[in-house]
């Protein structure tokens, strides 16, 4: 855990840092089999960079996200339960391959978690859309 005085950034290597993180996890996202067809004719550095400052705002940095909020970024794709923990999985393997301390991992993957509900209405963790 870090110090009181010491912050979440400052304690995952700071702003470049936590970019070649982020920078990491879209390299492995947008060729992923499962997941990466969503990301299909966006453009790589934008989401990068919107990541990033969601990412650092998750960590303390005040008002730095400048993108729509999840349920509507994420309303015209039918994501499944599957696809989110694919996404999970990918975010998960890459924090950990990059070092990030286990306080900052654990705080970004519980947030990841908890905005399950604005990305998909799929609970169940398959790739089967939800039954009416």
């Amino acid at each position: 855990m870090p110090k009181s005085d010491t912050t979440l950034i400052e304690l995952a290597g700071g702003e470049e840092t936590l970019r070649v993180v982020v920078q990491d996890f879209y390299d492995r996202v947008f060729p992923d089999v499962m997941i990466g067809f969503f990301f299909k004719g966006l453009e790589k550095a934008n989401l990068v960079q919107l990541e990033l400052e969601f990412v650092l705002e998750l960590l303390g940095a005040e008002g730095r996200y400048t993108g729509r909020p999840m349920r509507k970024a994420h309303a015209k794709h039918p994501i499944l339960g599957g696809q989110f923990n694919r996404r999970l999985q990918i975010l998960r393997e890459t924090l950990a391959d990059n070092k990030v301390p286990q306080a900052v991992q654990d705080h970004w993957l519980e947030h990841t978690i908890s905005l399950r509900d604005q990305i998909t209405p799929n609970t169940r963790g398959d790739c089967r859309p939800p039954q009416p």
